[in-house]
């Protein structure tokens, strides 16, 4: 009898320093991108994108450009699925709208070819309402990785390009790097 009175008492205790050390969700440490990341990545982008030469000097009067998003390439060691990477861009594009690009400097956005083609039917032809793209806005991620069994450190960089579809030419670039790294304890 007195020793399951000692082992109460025992248990107790030990519940009592788990509550009274604070347990509390282990912080993970990563290296991967985070949404902040995103989140400035793509404000930089639209407002470099903005004050580029080839777009501040346009007016409403200019001929009208026509943007598509065809292309999103990961080359990082973490994955990104299509809708993480196109829901990039579709940040990117909607803080450029919040410029007033499209009645300031005449830009107009359309869908890529193959999402368009998703709204086809019978009754709608999709080639003939859309408007034809003279440029398209690129984006490519890469990743540089250093481990080793106490740290991990990854570099990033974001590049955009902005490129004239009939000539090939680049008519904006301009990326975005941001860098993480991590301790690892002895038990990780």
């Amino acid at each position: 009898m007195r020793h399951q009175g000692i082992k109460l008492v025992m248990c107790c205790a030990v519940g009592a320093a788990g509550v009274l050390s604070g347990c509390a969700a282990p912080r993970i440490n990563t290296t991967m991108l985070t949404t902040p990341d995103i989140i400035k990545m793509t404000d930089r982008m639209a407002e470099s994108l903005n004050a580029s030469a080839p777009i501040a000097g346009r007016s409403p009067a200019s001929q009208r450009w026509v943007f598509t998003m065809d292309r999103v390439t990961n080359r990082t060691e973490h994955l990104l699925d299509d809708s993480e990477k196109w829901g990039i861009m579709a940040r990117f594009r909607a803080n450029l709208a919040r410029t007033m690009l499209a009645n300031e400097r005449a830009v107009a956005f359309v869908l890529p070819a193959a999402e368009w083609q998703r709204y086809a039917n019978a009754d709608f032809a999709p080639e003939q309402a859309r408007l034809r793209p003279t440029h398209a806005l690129r984006a490519e991620f890469r990743s540089d990785t250093a481990s080793s069994l106490t740290s991990r450190r990854d570099a990033y960089l974001c590049a955009f390009q902005l490129l004239d579809l009939e000539s090939g030419s680049i008519v904006w670039e301009d990326s975005y790097e941001v860098k993480y790294s991590v301790v690892r304890n002895s038990f990780d």
